[in-house]
């Protein structure tokens, strides 16, 4: 009994140490971008897809966009500084862009500086074929009707690709940093599990980059695998300790760590990156809420000055300086992230920002929505759900999709809900009337009928009282 409070007291210190060094290494990531993985599968290239992902951000947000056309101004180096692509990146990244028609290139002004343009029209007609919608003419100011056809997003840090030495290990660790951050909430030590076709799911990276990503990391210290369970499963955690002191931050009480030194060698552009562009693919992609409570500061980059409109057809200029916050879908906020989430009734155990989410996936299928709930609910409650309660849910989902859900410890929890539901009436009910009784009791009428009935029934054991006195003996 006693190792087991041990054991408990030392869960509990390291779930608490553990949150503490997140709430430092979160402000240190400093600016994030959205990508959207649904792009990965529209141009088979998850480095076109973080360009693409960035164009679409400065199409929408760019200064003086629509006075331009869609026309805006970026050089290599601002490319590679946001998205950690290396010029020869970016190069076969623009080449497929090109090959699908949704990229405009033209060299512009004196000198010329090469602008881009977003060809809106043809990245709605693909991704609504794509997503097999009739293609029709898509609102770019409707951010519901946007986020519906890009779909989720993921936060990737390109600080992160800094410190783990590429673009795919950047990839895997922002998620990974965001997986740690769920578990730390719910009082875990940070250890969490995930099989490669889950994290190709998520993420997008194929095995082999998911390897040379893992084995970057683990040569950066930032790593740790281990195999548990039966059957055996594969596990891994993020060491905090080691990248707060890649990222310059406080590590055994003093600011900076041994790798302080790193900032030095960091282009001045508000937020920690390699001088030499990393070699790594990119892959990624967003199937959660994921995502950063705070949105990003400002990116701070030199603005160029625009050349008069005589001297060019259109103004040239470069895109606004702050990197994207992620995407929210108002359609599903209205949907409700409530406890209860409407009608339906989320888990418990679910996570605030996990609530919208489930309701998102669920609401597809009406008549086994708060069936696949209570499934993961029974999940979740028997710790039987041992990655992320989100992609538990899709699996179930996904078999409901194909029309082989079919509930099980769920119905255990229907079924408590249910007595629970008639308990909660029948106590309404019961209140109700006490309720009424009492009402009554206090009206006058209900007071004068009770003292004529009292003065009755006096009047009644009087009668009888002398009765008896005139039939008793003498």
């Amino acid at each position: 009994m006693k190792a087991r409070l041990t054991n408990s007291a030392g869960d509990t210190q390291r779930s608490t140490r553990l949150a503490e060094e997140l709430a430092i290494v979160w402000p240190l990531l400093g600016r994030h971008i959205a990508f959207h993985r649904r792009l990965v599968d529209l141009t088979a290239s998850v480095k076109a897809a973080l360009l693409l992902s960035q164009t679409i951000y400065w199409t929408r947000h760019g200064k003086d966009i629509a006075q331009t056309g869609g026309w805006f101004y970026k050089t290599t180096q601002q490319w590679e500084r946001e998205t950690g692509l290396s010029a020869n990146e970016q190069l076969t990244a623009r080449q497929i862009l090109r090959g699908l028609a949704i990229l405009n290139e033209q060299r512009m002004g004196i000198p010329a500086k090469l602008h881009f343009r977003l060809a809106v029209e043809q990245l709605g007609e693909w991704l609504s074929h794509r997503i097999g919608r009739a293609c029709a003419r898509v609102d770019w100011s409707d951010a519901a009707a946007l986020a519906a056809l890009l779909g989720p997003t993921l936060a990737y840090h390109r600080t992160l690709a800094a410190v783990a030495g590429g673009v795919n290990a950047g990839l895997l660790l922002s998620r990974a940093l965001h997986l740690t951050r769920l578990q730390s909430k719910r009082h875990s030590d940070g250890w969490f599990s995930r099989s490669t076709p889950q994290w190709t799911e998520e993420l997008g990276l194929t095995r082999r980059e998911q390897e040379g990503a893992r084995r970057a990391l683990v040569g950066a210290g930032l790593w740790e695998e281990g195999i548990t369970g039966t059957p055996a499963h594969l596990i891994v955690r993020i060491r905090i300790d080691v990248l707060l002191a890649l990222l310059g931050g406080p590590v055994g009480g003093e600011r900076g760590g041994p790798h302080r030194a790193l900032d030095a060698r960091l282009p001045d552009c508000g937020n920690p990156a390699t001088k030499h562009a990393p070699k790594g693919e990119t892959s990624m992609w967003e199937s959660h809420i994921h995502v950063s409570p705070k949105a990003p500061n400002l990116f701070h980059q030199k603005r160029h000055a625009c050349f008069t409109k005589s001297a060019i057809p259109y103004i040239e200029v470069i895109t606004r300086s702050s990197l994207q916050p992620l995407h929210t879908d108002p359609a599903l906020i209205e949907t409700g992230a409530s406890q209860s989430g409407g009608e339906l009734i989320l888990p418990e155990r679910l996570l605030p920002e996990e609530r919208t989410t489930a309701l998102a996936l669920v609401q597809r299928f009406p008549d086994l929505a708060q069936a696949l709930l209570d499934e993961l609910s029974a999940r979740l409650q028997a710790n039987a759900v041992h990655a992320s309660p989100i992609a538990y849910l899709r699996g179930m989902v996904t078999r409901a999709e194909a029309g082989t859900f079919v509930p099980e410890l769920g119905l255990r929890v229907a079924a408590a809900r249910r007595a629970h539901q008639e308990q909660a009436r029948l106590r309404q009910q019961r209140e109700a009337e006490a309720q009424r009784l009492a009402v009554e009791r206090a009206s006058p009428e209900y007071r004068a009928k009770a003292a004529a009935r009292r003065e009755e029934i006096r009047r009644m054991l009087g009668a009888m009282q002398a009765g008896r006195s005139e039939g008793a003996p003498r």
